[in-house]
């Protein structure tokens, strides 16, 4: 038995991968949040030799998410049979190439396509990076391990925002090709999954690797609960596509998975992060826009910080339902600011504080439970036999959802104003909340094989005391 403590030196290695994988995030963040600092500039004319318009604009702001469904595709038939470490593994190369070609490039179209590619890099890891900490990882500290992606990925978004206010796309480019270098140099060293191997039927390199995740010489009763559970759903039939609606507990796997990313998206994480600049000129706040950015980017970074530390304590359904109540609530502020703004501008000379805090508690609820949430329920909600193909098509339907969330913005907010578009993201909150109260479920402290036998059985997840 062991002291259940973030500190124990049980979870040293689970950590350190945990860290070393996570990098590769960085970069998704820096591809998404890159239009925020360099979009504007391209449409005003800072960079002449760049040209764009702001439909071509739109278009290479969803190009991450676009890309992000081949690679999703790619990595689900790609980490069963390469093994979830070299997939990951192999992205980095991709990513730095990326970047580097970014920083000489002149034309839009070859941006948009180095964002695509990017993107495409993205959807494989958040198909195959949960799959590989859920594995590693200790049920008591599954949730901070998973939901460091969403940390990581954040402090992409910060780092491009900070470099793209001073420096040039050249300049933070190069900047940002030195983090794949960074992922590719520490996660090289780390093992592979043990349920890889024992999917392989290498129950000796299982064995050794899970020996390194528990940092322990005996391991051998885990070890043969690993072998149970994946024989167990390995044996009820190879895994189809169908079987994700035709099982009953794939199935509820399925819905609240569906919940939580609708929630997600349709909250409007992605089109307020690609136009956060704007959202900000727009408002015409009490602080600057680059300012107001900053901020509302940092808030985010302290969020995740305590999120990935509680996420395990307080569970995963009430951070989830309390986020999604939170961001319904202020964006729907935001609606009602940018419409008496657009009405009658008097209105709103006391009340220019009301958009960079409704936008920080926004960020700040998102992240403590769906940016993190989500993460951790991909990497726990599957069984063995069908993970690779339910978090491949997860890939998918998330970024289809973000490019259709961020397209329906952008042309709300041109056509009939930006408080429609706020109200929309409001109203899809609630529709989330009522959603998530009914049909999402706890799963704290349970290891992998007790929340698969709690959906077979369809009874409620309660929660299992830590270990003494």
């Amino acid at each position: 038995m062991y002291c259940h403590s973030y500190y124990n030196k049980r979870y040293l290695y689970q950590y350190m991968a945990t860290l070393a994988g996570c990098i590769a995030v960085m970069s998704s963040g820096i591809n998404l949040g890159w239009t925020s600092p360099y979009l504007p500039e391209i449409l005003n004319g800072t960079y002449p030799d760049i040209s764009m318009t702001s439909d071509e604009g739109s278009w290479c702001a969803i190009m991450p998410l676009i890309g992000a469904i081949p690679g999703a595709l790619l990595t689900m038939l790609a980490v069963d049979r390469i093994g979830r470490k070299i997939t990951v593994l192999i992205m980095a190369p991709v990513t730095f190439g990326a970047f580097v070609w970014l920083a000489f490039s002149k034309s839009g179209v070859v941006i948009s396509v180095l964002r695509f590619i990017i993107g495409s890099v993205e959807g494989g890891l958040y198909t195959a990076l949960p799959m590989y900490l859920g594995e590693i990882s200790d049920s008591e500290v599954r949730g901070i391990l998973t939901a460091s992606m969403g940390l990581f990925s954040i402090l992409g978004a910060l780092f491009i925002n900070v470099l793209g206010f001073h420096y040039t796309i050249f300049e933070s480019s190069l900047a940002c090709a030195c983090v794949p270098l960074l992922h590719f140099l520490s996660f090289v060293w780390m093992p592979e999954s043990p349920y890889y191997y024992i999917k392989k039927g290498n129950k000796t390199a299982a064995e050794t690797s899970l020996k390194i995740f528990r940092n322990a010489e005996s391991v051998a009763e885990e070890l043969d609960e690993m072998v149970k559970a994946v024989t167990r759903q390995e044996s009820e039939s190879k895994a189809k596509f169908t079987d994700l609606v035709t099982i009953k507990s794939n199935r509820r796997a399925v819905v609240i998975y569906l919940i939580i990313n609708f929630a997600r998206k349709f909250s409007g994480k992605n089109p307020i992060g690609f136009y956060t600049l704007d959202i900000f000129r727009l408002a015409d706040g009490d602080l600057s826009e680059y300012t107001s950015v900053v901020i509302f980017i940092g808030v985010e970074v302290c969020a995740a910080m305590i999120g990935i530390l509680v996420i395990d304590r307080l569970g995963r359904r009430p951070l989830v339902i309390a986020s999604i109540a939170v961001c319904g609530v202020t964006l729907g502020l935001m609606g009602t600011y940018f419409l008496l703004k657009d009405a009658v501008a008097s209105y709103i000379t006391h009340l220019r504080w009301l958009p960079l805090t409704s936008l920080v508690l926004y960020n700040t609820f998102y992240t403590l439970g769906l940016e993190l949430a989500q993460t951790t329920y991909l990497g726990e909600l599957f069984p063995t036999n069908i993970k690779a193909i339910a978090l491949g098509l997860a890939d998918v339907v998330s970024v289809i959802n973000g490019a259709i969330v961020s397209k329906i913005f952008q042309l709300i907010a041109d056509n009939f104003g930006i408080h429609y578009s706020f109200y929309v993201l409001s109203l899809a909150c609630l529709t989330a909340l009522i959603l998530s109260v009914i049909y999402v479920i706890e799963t704290k402290n349970k290891t992998l094989e007790e929340i698969q036998l709690c959906l077979v059985k369809g009874s409620s997840i309660q929660k299992r005391k830590s270990p003494n």
